[in-house]
């Protein structure tokens, strides 16, 4: 499993909500001199594709578990979403109706360990014996985690600082950790609060490149710096939305309640930015229902039924559908897609087609009359338009640099998730809803969800140690972070992990 490696600590700092094309702008302008040095003397993508929902979960484990969601009793990582219905495939008929999982809330945040499920393993539990430290990183199964003592940017530093100048006050044997990740949330909240464009936001992305520097000069100071390797990167992008909207009222018009598991009543759960995760009851609410069950829908507070299809399609800015079919497996299956045409609404309609699991997963796109994604229009991307399945590393080669980078891959892993949705729609950022469980949240602009290129594509640096090659990586993927960072130190990855090491 092991052979002789020269790099024996890593260092993986996650940043939330960083776009790559505004970091390496700061970059190339000399406003992250730190981060600069280590990407100029190591290796840097401009293009490294991140999962789909673009959000924190499942964008964040899916980092630290080299994996991505899917029929999690069999593989891949049991969370598809931030927002999610606890079903099962098979259904569990209990009393209880299944929760609501919302990673907003603090205790749910403390579940996430055992919401990923057996079939993934984090990158501290694919790397054998040693000392494994988190800072404020919560993936943090199988490691030692210290919570900062203030919730910013450099407290997450200090603390992994404190490591390697201290290890005897986090480790027995007073060593320092073989392998660190800190997580940084700070931008995110600034993202949505005051956008990427603000003075704030950026002068976040300034400290932390300041934090890097400092955390830089204690591994020289300590001696460990020629053996380490430092990686930075972000779980999503972010974009600009153009318009808010309340859909409180929408629901209420149609005679919709939503989803209360504890008081056992409600129609329907949902949250959406510009994406929206519709969870809808089947034969009871541990069912996901059918085609047929949600063109023939009962609302509680009304005796008119609605197509549920055509109720999403009214709602303002709605452009995108997707739905998984009635017949679907976890090693086979189909998506229904659809497109609307916004003015002369026209729908057109495509499909997904998978076959196989995990890293073997193929994926087949065709359309009935019309590119719903325009990959038509790239000479690579077209190439795969050939009724034919591809893997996942065709996909991101085809498509890294336009919208809709790896999404003919990503859908199926995210419907073939028994927690996941039963129709996902998109206003594709002519919306944003902010709306969550029943209640509209704020009139934020800036998020960050779709599957267009500036929400999917992050900033990835790994420098430090001389033995980190010198390369400009023209695309990759976030899940290939785990395993290239377990070849540096000598390990094998996990059967789960879908990445590939990226310097072999």
């Amino acid at each position: 499993m092991s052979n002789k490696a020269k790099i024996n600590q890593v260092i993986l700092l996650i940043v939330d909500d960083v776009k790559s094309s505004q970091f390496f702008h700061l970059l190339e302008r000399g406003t992250l001199p730190n981060l600069k040095q280590l990407a100029d003397t190591g290796t840097s993508c401009k293009y490294c594709i991140t999962s789909f929902p673009s959000v924190t979960f499942p964008c964040y484990p899916n980092i630290v578990t080299g994996a991505y969601s899917g029929y999690y009793p069999e593989e891949g990582s049991g969370i598809p979403a931030y927002h999610w219905v606890a079903r099962t495939d098979p259904p569990t008929i209990k009393k209880r109706l299944p929760f609501i999982r919302n990673y907003s809330v603090g205790t749910h945040i403390a579940k996430i360990g055992s919401d990923l499920a057996d079939n993934v393993k984090t990158i501290f539990e694919q790397a054998g014996d040693g000392n494994f430290l988190s800072s404020l990183n919560i993936v943090y199964r199988g490691s030692y985690i210290v919570p900062p003592y203030e919730f910013n940017t450099e407290s997450v530093f200090k603390n992994i600082e404190k490591a390697y100048n201290s290890p005897e006050e986090f480790f027995d044997n007073k060593e320092i950790p073989t392998i660190t990740v800190g997580y940084v949330p700070k931008t995110d909240s600034l993202l949505h609060e005051k956008g990427f464009d603000h003075p704030e936001y950026i002068q976040e992305l300034i400290k932390v490149d300041r934090c890097v520097g400092s955390l830089m000069n204690v591994l020289k100071k300590r001696g460990y710096y020629d053996s380490t390797a430092i990686c930075l990167i972000s779980d999503h992008g972010n974009y600009k939305a153009k318009n808010v909207y309340d859909l409180e009222p929408f629901f209420e018009k149609k005679g919709l309640v939503p989803y209360n598991p504890k008081k056992k009543e409600g129609d329907f759960d949902a949250s959406f930015g510009s994406v929206g995760h519709f969870n809808f009851p089947g034969e009871t609410w541990h069912h996901h229902p059918s085609i047929n069950q949600m063109r023939h829908f009962s609302p509680t507070a009304t005796t008119k039924e609605l197509d549920l299809f055509q109720m999403l399609w009214e709602i303002p800015g709605v452009k995108l559908m997707y739905y998984r079919d009635d017949k679907n497996s976890s090693k086979k299956g189909k998506i229904h897609i659809q497109r609307k045409d916004e003015k002369t609404g026209k729908i057109c309609t495509a499909y997904i087609e998978y076959k196989g699991m995990g890293s073997t997963l193929e994926t087949k796109y065709t359309y009935e009359d019309d590119d719903i994604f325009g990959y038509e229009n790239s000479e690579r991307a077209q190439q795969l338009l050939d009724d034919k399945f591809h893997s996942i590393d065709d996909w991101l080669s085809g498509t890294y640099d336009i919208d809709f980078p790896l999404l003919i891959d990503q859908i199926p892993r995210y419907f073939k998730n028994p927690r996941s949705s039963d129709i996902l729609v998109s206003t594709l950022g002519k919306y944003c809803m902010n709306y969550e469980h029943g209640e509209t949240k704020n009139e934020h602009l800036y998020s960050h969800d779709l599957a267009i290129k500036e929400s999917m594509t992050v900033p990835l640096i790994i420098g430090g140690s001389e033995d980190i090659p010198h390369l400009q990586i023209d695309f990759c993927k976030t899940t290939d972070i785990v395993p290239t960072l377990l070849k540096l130190l000598g390990h094998s990855p996990h059967k789960s992990v879908v990445g590939k090491d990226l310097f072999r």
